[in-house]
């Protein structure tokens, strides 16, 4: 397998990645399923039913390619924020059921979202996905059962550029997520920031993706 097959690509809405990704589910059961995916209700989200969540979790559990669940978390730019919290709840009470890593969405909650993980879910990873709060790297990083997960913002985003220096490499996903851009000059760029070769980060980041998601 070549260096570029090997790319490992965190969190992705792109069904027709290129990468190896994590693919998140926008539909509560899609006609055909990526080979990897995450299931979990975004919050932004305030109608939800708790119990077709569940069930269809535990549909999706069946299925070899359902790595986490996720992106699950709190927003300070919404409202409903109890709801929010129910949502996060119930869905990291799933996390532990199943044994699933988590994938974070966080904005201005960090405090808040690590709390409740370590009340309902202490055991599983925790990972920060579109990780760009510079500011909070030393407290996430502090967390032990944290990771965290960078996107192409890293390309033009100065602060967050300097703080990648700072993570080690395995606490360290890439993703693309939204993003339209190539996964690849992520990890250019990552390499280069952490004076590694590509080669070297694209199997460091490859044996995270296994060590976490216990997958060949």
């Amino acid at each position: 397998m070549s260096d570029l097959e090997n790319l490992f690509d965190l969190h992705s809405h792109h069904f027709d990645s290129k990468n190896r990704a994590i693919v998140q589910l926008t539909e509560l059961y899609p006609k055909k399923l990526p080979a990897f995916f995450s299931f979990g209700v975004h919050p932004q989200e305030i109608e939800f039913d708790l119990s077709r969540i569940e069930e269809t979790s535990l549909k999706l559990n069946e299925t070899s390619g359902f790595l986490a669940i996720g992106e699950i978390g709190l927003d300070s730019r919404f409202d409903h924020f109890q709801r929010q919290e129910e949502l996060y709840i119930f869905q990291l009470k799933l996390a532990a059921r199943l044994n699933k890593p988590i994938i974070l969405h966080c904005v201005n909650s960090w405090d808040r979202c690590r709390f409740l993980h370590e009340k309902y879910a202490p055991e599983n990873v925790l990972i920060y996905h579109g990780f760009n709060k510079s500011s909070i790297t030393d407290l996430v990083l502090r967390y032990s059962k944290s990771m965290i997960s960078i996107g192409e913002t890293v390309l033009s985003n100065q602060a967050l550029r300097s703080c990648v220096s700072q993570i080690p490499v395995d606490r360290l996903f890439l993703e693309t997520d939204t993003g339209r851009g190539e996964l690849i000059d992520t990890y250019r760029t990552v390499a280069e920031i952490k004076k590694l070769s590509l080669h070297s980060l694209i199997d460091q980041l490859d044996q995270n993706a296994k060590r976490i998601f216990n997958y060949e």
